[in-house]
């Protein structure tokens, strides 16, 4: 009963803000901000204020910078959720089905003989991680971001965890340091934003930050930093969720 009347509680207050206030445009109203001069002046302007050839970097973490640190922060406190959730049940055995059991390959194999399937896959992380420093610091003229970035960081040690079998792990962590480090992406994004105060700025303002060069590129700095916050932010929240989930659940494909 408790548990459902607390189901009832939450649908009550999301739902009661979105049926008697209106608070967001109407889908197509071609008289809305949106569509009648909030993306034209994106897209005229964001190239010679914000110094970022790909408008959707431009839109995302500088004219909406304020909203997509706390996009940022509520990822990383649904994975400090999901590890609290996680924490105090104890482990279970899951059996896994024989078509999605990791590769066993022993020492007489003609697999083994070509290669070390941990060799390979060290490989594949190293080249995913290249990738990911590429989509991070190219993000601001290309496709890519922070999001992405940290995106693959954490399928990286996904890759790790639960299909290599070495004694030592590329790298691995555990959950409450991994959640720690989740943490020091919102805080480099905050802190960010707080530098051109001393410029006589205000928050995220990036071209009011103090340092003597040209506007535009305090604007790729201040894009990139947060970027890089993002990143952090990201990788170590979905490290966070695997290592509480890998702690709570042994995937058995011995058996």
């Amino acid at each position: 009963m408790r548990k459902a009347l607390t189901v009832i509680l939450l649908v009550i207050v999301l739902t009661v803000p979105f049926v008697f206030f209106d608070i967001l445009p109407v889908i197509g109203d071609p008289d809305s901000a949106p569509n009648s001069h909030v993306s034209d002046y994106y897209i005229e302007h964001a190239v010679e204020e914000c110094n970022s050839p790909n408008m959707v970097t431009a839109v995302i973490v500088d004219y909406r910078a304020f909203d997509t640190m706390f996009e940022t922060t509520v990822m990383f406190l649904a994975g400090i959720a999901v590890m609290l959730i996680l924490a105090e049940h104890p482990k279970r055995k899951l059996m896994v089905p024989t078509r999605v059991r990791r590769l066993n390959v022993h020492e007489g194999s003609p697999v083994y003989r070509t290669v070390n399937k941990d060799v390979m896959v060290s490989v594949i992380q190293v080249l995913i991680l290249i990738y990911a420093m590429y989509v991070l610091f190219h993000g601001e003229v290309s496709l890519g971001g922070g999001f992405q970035a940290g995106a693959l960081i954490g399928m990286t040690y996904l890759l790790d965890v639960m299909v290599c079998r070495r004694e030592q792990p590329l790298f691995r962590t555990t959950k409450y340091k991994a959640g720690a480090i989740a943490g020091l992406g919102p805080l480099l994004y905050a802190v960010t934003g707080m530098i051109p105060f001393i410029g006589g700025g205000l928050y995220l303002q990036y071209g009011k930050m103090p340092f003597a060069i040209h506007e535009a590129e305090l604007h790729s700095i201040g894009i990139t930093s947060v970027e890089i916050g993002v990143t952090i932010g990201v990788a170590a929240t979905i490290i966070t969720i695997i290592n509480a989930l890998t702690e709570r659940i042994v995937f058995d494909d011995e058996i």
